[in-house]
């Protein structure tokens, strides 16, 4: 499981490393010699929805999220892991209800064969790869559940 982690971390610094590079790229040439990259708007925005949606895979397993918890370190052991049922079901149920809906997304921008402007790039593939990264939040999410419900992990 540490290695599927580290994979998904990698793609995840990939994607948002690219979007570095494309957006100094563009400011270096836009205030430079008054150029663009082609379509360099469309593919870090596409590149940095990505980014995030895999981002989010390894913090829901890694449980790095914002957390507030004055309530929670003053219950005690009983009621802090009915909270942490609580939470890590709903976060499941979040995540397969939005893998749901952007599978059907990708769809919907398939069909209506959106595409770039300057270079003609289909649309749908970048939606497709982001999609992939909230299905593999799903499955993080899935396995956090299990471990944390049923194996009683903290």
């Amino acid at each position: 499981m540490n290695r599927f982690i580290g994979a998904v971390e990698r793609a995840a610094g990939a994607f948002l490393g690219l979007v570095a590079l494309i957006t100094f790229a563009e400011a270096l040439l836009r205030y430079s010699v008054a150029r663009h990259i082609p379509d360099g708007f469309i593919l870090g925005q596409m590149l940095q929805g990505i980014a995030i949606c895999w981002g989010i895979a390894t913090t829901t397993y890694a449980d790095r999220h914002v957390t507030v918890e004055a309530l929670y370190t003053t219950l005690n052991a009983r009621w802090q892991r009915i909270f942490d049922a609580a939470a890590y079901s709903l976060n499941f149920a979040f995540f397969a209800a939005f893998g749901f809906m952007i599978t059907f997304k990708v769809y919907d921008i398939l069909r209506a064969g959106e595409r770039s402007i300057d270079l003609n790039l289909p649309i749908w593939a970048g939606y497709l790869v982001a999609s992939t990264g909230i299905l593999v939040t799903l499955i993080l999410a899935g396995a956090r559940w299990w471990q944390v419900v049923w194996m009683r992990k903290p």
